[in-house]
């Protein structure tokens, strides 16, 4: 009866040390801040995440200010490649012959040039993001996960922090090794269709898309199915092992049980409340990490489809499909920076609702 007692009691106190002993992490959260999130953010982000309308705010005007600071350089390249792709159709109205190959050469090749400049600064925009989104999970899901194990939910925060850092090191790992790769290799393929007219270089791009796609969509599958199979069975025993401790601690101190109980019932709101707040700012943080490269490549990529669109009323046959697949690169890459803050979003949403019955 005594051991069980001691051991009752000391699990109590392992409740309530942590409480007033640490912050959760959440310091280092806001340590972590990569630098544009915290222009936006501001000082005190913890704090001011505990009622995050501010901060959504200051987010929102980041935004506008983005849209109206990027739309000026995409408007720009869809123009020059709408003039590259008329000069292309005026100069062949008088070309015949081995002329108009010559021709639509020119302006695949002009084409080409003025897309590479694009997606050598846009890309690595989209790749930085990813490296600045990882980094900073570092330090936000073991703040959420340790909030979330104070409030009893020790193994389903476990688990959805390790799917987490798990398939976030997958995607970042593919992004950077294949499917970036896979987008520069499709621009190639794309750009020799164009120049050629190759049946065998279109089918390239064809499954070069498709790969680079279908990679992201499976990680994303995998996360998320594991992700929800992991959370329900963890969640269980969560709720039975918390259980089975107030049920022990009321059982071995009949007298102060109940204190004992309530002190920890506080703990558990304290970490609830801080794993809100730095929950909220992670939200935040990660929408404002992607939000330059999300909006670029996004811009990138509606210009490029508007250019093609045009296109096809004046311009040779092939141009507007290659203006077309060069816009597709900006989405590939788009779909994979976009990938990894829903997985952030999903696994930071997720430790916010994790609750132990």
């Amino acid at each position: 009866m005594l051991r069980t007692a001691l051991i009752s009691l000391l699990c109590a106190m392992a409740l309530i040390l942590p409480a007033s002993a640490s912050d959760y992490g959440a310091s280092a959260v806001e340590e972590a801040l990569p630098e544009e999130a915290r222009e936006i953010i501001g000082s005190g982000a913890v704090e001011e995440a505990l009622e995050p309308e501010g901060m959504l705010s200051r987010l929102w005007e980041a935004a506008l200010s983005r849209v109206k600071e990027l739309f000026a350089p995409a408007a720009g390249s869809a123009a020059a490649i709408l003039c590259a792709a008329l000069l292309c159709s005026a100069v062949q109205a008088f070309a015949d012959g081995q002329a108009e190959e010559y021709v639509t050469l020119a302006g695949v090749l002009a084409v080409t040039a003025i897309a590479i400049g694009d997606a050598r600064t846009f890309i690595s925009a989209g790749t930085e993001a990813l490296g600045e989104l990882n980094t900073f999970s570092h330090a936000l899901l073991p703040s959420l996960t340790a909030a979330a194990a104070a409030g009893g939910a020790v193994t389903s925060a476990a688990a959805k922090y390790a799917a987490t850092a798990l398939f976030m090191d997958v995607l970042i790992t593919a992004a950077r090794g294949i499917i970036i790769p896979l987008a520069y290799i499709y621009m190639a393929a794309a750009v020799a269709h164009a120049a050629t007219g190759s049946a065998a270089a279109a089918g390239a791009a064809g499954i070069l898309k498709w790969l680079a796609m279908s990679a992201t969509a499976l990680i994303m599958t995998a996360f998320t199915a594991y992700l929800s199979i992991s959370g329900a069975v963890s969640g269980a025993a969560d709720a039975v092992t918390l259980r089975t401790a107030k049920s022990a601690i009321s059982t071995a101190l009949p007298v102060v049980g109940g204190i004992i109980s309530d002190a920890a019932g506080t703990v558990v709101a304290g970490a609830g409340l801080i794993k809100g707040a730095v929950g909220s700012l992670g939200l935040v943080a990660t929408a404002a990490v992607c939000l330059t490269p999300f909006i670029s490549l996004g811009l990138q990529y509606l210009m490029y489809k508007l250019a093609a669109a045009l296109a096809e009323a004046f311009a040779p046959g092939r141009l507007p499909k290659l203006i077309s697949s060069l816009g597709g690169v900006f989405g590939m890459v788009l779909g994979v920076v976009g990938a990894a803050a829903l997985m952030l979003f999903i696994s930071v949403a997720s430790l916010i609702r994790t609750v132990a019955a």
